[in-house]
């Protein structure tokens, strides 16, 4: 993951002040991204750069990219919102940040890739503290 080190190895986004949310108020600083996950239909042209644009819009919103996140993208042609799926590949992908509450620690979202290109991208932030 040479590519994200070097692209947020400088200066972190300070947290911008938003609604305050029960989970997170428990939390010091802003929530730190640990893993990103792309599932689509069809072949990405260029991974990095709607990984590129994922992260700067996760940095848009306040969280931090930890320097080790792990970026993972597949293609898929199972159902999309088929909960157990989504849970069994990132259990297989992220087993490294592993847990139980995976799951609840990730935030999924659609997306619209080049040439038409559709699919999901999973969030996974860090564990409360």
């Amino acid at each position: 993951m040479k590519f994200l080190r070097k692209m947020f190895s400088g200066q972190q986004m300070a947290a911008q002040p938003d609604s305050e949310e029960p989970e997170e108020s428990t939390q010091v600083g802003p929530r730190q991204v640990h893993g990103v996950l792309i599932l689509t239909r069809q072949p990405l042209g260029d991974q990095f750069k709607l990984l590129e644009q994922i992260t700067a819009l996760q940095q848009s919103k306040g969280y931090r990219i930890s320097l080790n996140c792990i970026s993972k993208a597949a293609v898929t042609q199972k159902d999309l919102d088929d909960k157990a799926f989504l849970d069994a590949t990132l259990r297989k992908e992220f087993a490294k940040l592993g847990g139980d509450d995976l799951m609840g620690r990730t935030e999924v979202y659609p997306c619209q890739a080049s040439g038409g290109n559709s699919g999901i991208y999973c969030v996974i932030f860090d564990r409360p503290e």
